[in-house]
C-alpha cells in the first residue's frame, strides 16, 4: 500500500486526470511573475487532485488539464509548480 503520509514541511499531490474535454476550448490564464507563452493554452481535460499536507486532512480540488509545449498534457496547478502562480481568468 502506498504511503501518501508527507514529511513536515512537505505537500504531496496526487493527479488524476478524469474527463477528457474534446470541445476544443482555451483556458486564458495569467502569470503572476509576467512569464512568456502562459497567456493561453489548449483546455483538454479536467482532474482531480487530492493535496496531502502534514499534519492536516487532505484537500480535493478539480482542476483544468492544459496541453503545454514543454510538460504536455498537465493539470493547471502542477504547471504551476514549475513555471511559478497562474491564475485561470476564464475558458473560451
Amino acid at each position: 500500500m502506498t504511503d501518501y503520509r508527507p514529511s513536515p514541511g512537505e505537500v504531496r499531490r496526487e493527479t488524476v486526470v478524469l474527463i477528457p474535454d474534446t470541445c476544443g476550448k482555451t483556458a486564458v490564464l495569467r502569470s503572476e511573475l509576467g512569464l512568456e507563452g502562459y497567456e493561453s493554452l489548449p483546455l483538454i481535460g479536467w482532474a482531480v487532485v487530492a493535496t496531502f499536507t502534514h499534519g492536516e486532512m487532505p484537500g480535493i480540488t478539480v482542476e483544468p488539464v492544459v496541453e503545454d509545449d514543454c510538460m504536455g498534457s498537465v493539470a493547471l496547478g502542477d504547471l504551476a509548480e514549475e513555471a511559478g502562480p497562474l491564475t485561470l481568468t476564464e475558458i473560451l
